[in-house]
């Protein structure tokens, strides 16, 4: 019972993580854009970039907190401040990659992402992404999660995979919807999103409960 009871509380610290953590980001990144769209001069162009990037500290304070909460239920050992900075750290790296692109456009004009006409390409893209995203995830957590589980190796492959499918849902949910969509509009397809892509990443990185067994705490 208890497994199953971590099992499921696992999945609903990913919704609740997705959810606050995509939406929030999400909308602060939007209300930065409107603050200042089009950046003059240097100073200006740095304090937009700090802004967006600061996006990946929401996100990853969010999710590494709700994450950490519900992991330790399973892997008591598990050191909840060191997961928290490892997830952060993480968060701010990938907003800050979007935000570089977003201020500082490339010379050649080449995006972060390949230009999209359909909601399938949008999801394979997505799916792409997610994929590089959960293997960042994976490997910084894995290095927090192997002093409180054996077999941390496998949070690397199931968080790749989760990531790889739960991407896709707030990406395609993010595509639909007016062109020029309100800030509540902006978060409530950031509340579908994240609610259903925190469902999908909880369910396929929670199967990897079943083989990494529980170290015990430090006496």
């Amino acid at each position: 019972m208890q497994e199953d009871d971590g099992f499921t509380r696992w999945i609903e610290a990913c919704a609740a993580g997705e959810l606050l953590g995509i939406a929030t980001a999400a909308l602060w990144w939007v209300t930065v854009d409107r603050f200042d769209p089009v950046p003059i001069g240097a100073v200006s162009e740095w304090f937009i970039f700090f802004a967006k990037a600061s996006s990946g500290l929401i996100q990853g304070m969010v999710l590494g907190l709700l994450q950490g909460w519900a992991l330790r239920r399973q892997f008591p050992a598990l050191d909840l401040r060191a997961w928290v900075i490892a997830t952060t750290i993480v968060g701010i790296f990938v907003w800050s990659v979007a935000a570089w692109y977003a201020v500082f456009p490339s010379l050649d004009g080449d995006p972060l992402l390949p230009a999209v006409a359909t909601l399938f390409q949008t999801a394979v893209a997505a799916a792409g992404f997610g994929l590089g995203l959960g293997l960042l995830f994976g490997i910084a957590q894995a290095l927090i999660l192997r002093r409180a589980a054996g077999q941390a190796h496998w949070w690397i492959a199931v968080n790749a995979v989760g990531w790889g499918a739960a991407l896709p849902c707030i990406y395609v949910a993010a595509s639909v919807g007016s062109a020029s969509p309100t800030s509540l509009e902006i978060a409530f397809r950031g509340l579908v999103g994240g609610v259903v892509s925190g469902v999908v990443l909880g369910t396929i990185t929670g199967l990897s409960f079943a083989v990494m067994p529980a170290r015990r705490p430090a006496a």
